[in-house]
């Protein structure tokens, strides 16, 4: 399951666009109804063709509602980027542009509505526009989707590439720590407080303990939903409904986070990697108060600077946040910060509980900046999960580090099972992450799944096909189709199957093609046959060498062929050859099928034509 955010300027059809995609209207108050405009979080859900699971949440688009739109956006997996054709790139679209790449946002699908009121012209001009607004950003492959909510004129393409997205996304982490940040609570007659936000980090159960963060309030969980389908226990990456024992619906509220008891402390004061945005038009000054926003949270901090210059728009600083009261911040978190209604810049948290820092001190500078780096292993982690496949080279280019040190570092992971290495020469090998060859076993698996359900008759997928629709690099598909051959799937001839997967025909087609059967060998010359059969079921017959398709319009059945065979051998074996006459009076029929069989027989190279006759090859 996938969690995606709409994002842009206001009346650019956020909302009307998620209407369309799932047929949820995503504004739930009277008032966003009444005045034709998101004004707070709205939340929808739809399933695409691959089976996968969409939730999607919606978000204002005014700018004096960006804090609510913060709330939505921080657990996402992709972001749709709503720009409509008339307008182009609008302010709100600028900054939650900015807020979604400060909170790492990296997978988006741009959005063109309103298509139908612009001319040809006018739309290449718009996406030119965008693309040289995208280029240099974590954006820049992003696909640019025109559609019109009101024709529903692209609408398919976009669903396309929103399952195309997410089929190369990595599975959201389980490490067993799950947590909820709450985007909304209430009661619900007979059941009580219902909360509900984005599951991220670990799973969880009913009957689980809970801890409400900052207050540290015990709860436990009486029902879990997602979709409005109730479930015994669900996986991160999931919107989910949480029933809670024991807790009042003013005791708990957006911004709250939902934790394992003892997991998660509250602190004051926390250091953090920073980017200032250059749409910020004062001076970033030290001590200033402003908003800060993590997970659906805002809160009021303090800024301090770390660094004696100033932060320069666009460069990574250093940071310290101090809080009015303690907070339950998480290393590894993304953060934005605004300021009288404007957004400032973001980053990471990278220290919890800080002390209170002399300004310039290049120590604490040279620490912070080893936070943010993190180790060689988790970089190689990070550009492998980034690029899907990579070779020894081009590790060593992106990570800057020694040979040896690259190889010791490979090996660790490898015996982790956090690596594949694909060759025995690491010069010339590829290297994977085991937990991506997991998910595309997986994925193949589906994929087979799915084909086989829609296609029972037939005996698998081309190789070719699969390859395509999984969009999967041509040396990982080959690795991973070798891997799992005997294991999960068969492969034969470029076919490719679930390894117990045999096609059959059910007992009501079987009825059908026996009643045919016998129709067809009481009268093979009729080409009205053919139309009788679903495609299907006639491929199924053909491949099974049941029935013989002597041209598009005309099938007989392996019996017939066999003994036409039969008396044309022995035919031209007794007079040397046969003409499409002497076929018309052996079998009975007209020179069309007597001419449609001879061609047929040329073809499979059982006969050869010389002259006017035939003669056995």
């Amino acid at each position: 399951m996938f969690v995606i955010g709409t994002a842009g300027h206001v009346d650019h059809g956020k909302s009307s666009l998620v209407n369309i995609l799932s047929g949820i209207d995503p504004d739930r108050w009277q008032e966003e109804k009444d005045r034709g405009m998101t004004i707070d979080l709205g939340f929808a859900w739809f399933k695409l063709p691959s089976g996968n699971e969409v939730s999607i949440i919606d978000v204002p688009g005014h700018e004096k509602f960006v804090n609510h739109m913060l709330a939505g956006v921080g657990g996402i997996d992709l972001a749709l980027m709503i720009i409509a054709a008339d307008e182009s790139i609008m302010p709100q679209t600028l900054e939650h542009f900015h807020i979604l790449d400060l909170l790492g946002v990296s997978k988006s699908i741009i959005v063109l509505t309103k298509t139908d009121l612009v001319d040809k012209e006018w739309l290449n001009l718009v996406e030119i526009e965008l693309q040289e607004f995208l280029a240099g950003t974590n954006w820049k492959d992003s696909p640019i989707v025109p559609l019109s909510n009101r024709t529903k004129e692209g609408v398919n393409h976009l669903i396309h590439e929103i399952d195309k997205c997410l089929n190369i996304i990595d599975t959201p982490k389980n490490i067993g720590l799950p947590k909820i940040y709450v985007d909304r609570s209430f009661s619900v007659k007979g059941f009580g407080t219902v909360v509900t936000g984005t599951l991220i980090n670990g799973s969880v159960k009913v009957g689980d303990d809970l801890q409400i963060m900052p207050q540290g309030t015990k709860t436990k969980i009486r029902g879990i939903q997602t979709h409005q389908s109730s479930h015994e226990e669900i996986n991160p990456g999931t919107r989910v409904a949480l029933n809670l024992a024991g807790i009042d619906k003013n005791a708990i509220s957006r911004g709250d986070l939902l934790v394992k008891p003892e997991t998660t402390e509250n602190t004051y004061v926390v250091d953090a990697s920073f980017v200032l945005l250059k749409e910020y038009p004062n001076e970033l000054r030290h001590n200033l108060n402003v908003t800060f926003h993590v997970g659906s949270r805002e809160l009021l901090a303090k800024l301090r600077l770390l660094e004696k210059s100033v932060p320069v728009p666009g460069k990574e600083h250093f940071i310290q946040f101090k809080f009015e009261n303690p907070q339950p911040i998480s290393k590894g978190e993304r953060y934005v910060i605004r300021s009288n209604m404007k957004t400032i810049g973001g980053g990471i948290i990278l220290d919890l509980n800080a002390k209170r820092h002399k300004r310039g001190d290049d120590n604490l500078i040279k620490k912070l900046a080893s936070l943010k780096e993190g180790s060689v292993s988790a970089k190689i982690v990070n550009s492998l999960n980034e690029k899907n496949i990579m070779t020894f080279n081009a590790l060593l280019r992106d990570l800057d580090i020694d040979f040896d040190e690259l190889i010791e570092v490979i090996e660790a992971l490898k015996k982790e099972s956090k690596l594949i290495q694909l060759g025995d020469d690491y010069i010339e090998s590829e290297f994977i992450l085991n937990q991506y060859r997991l998910e595309k076993i997986k994925e193949i698996e589906n994929c087979l799944i799915l084909f086989h359900k829609e296609f029972p008759l037939r005996k698998g997928m081309s190789s070719q096909s699969l390859k395509i629709n999984l969009g999967i690099n041509e040396i990982i598909f080959t690795y991973l189709i070798e891997f799992m051959k005997h294991k999960n799937i068969s492969e034969t001839s470029g076919i490719i199957s679930l390894i117990d997967f045999v096609p059959e025909l059910n007992n009501a087609q079987l009825d059908f093609v026996k009643s045919m059967i016998e129709a067809l060998n009481l009268n093979p010359f009729n080409v009205e046959h053919i139309t009788k059969f679903d495609d299907e079921i006639l491929n199924f017959l053909l491949v099974e060498n049941l029935l013989v398709k002597i041209d598009d319009e005309f099938i007989v059945t392996q019996e017939f062929f066999q003994t036409i065979l039969y008396s044309v051998s022995e035919h031209i074996q007794i007079n040397q050859s046969i003409t499409v006459g002497e076929f018309r009076d052996l079998f009975n029929t007209s020179r069309k099928f007597a001419l449609l069989i001879l061609e047929h027989l040329d073809a499979k190279q059982v006969t050869k034509r010389v002259g006017d006759v035939r003669i056995l090859r």
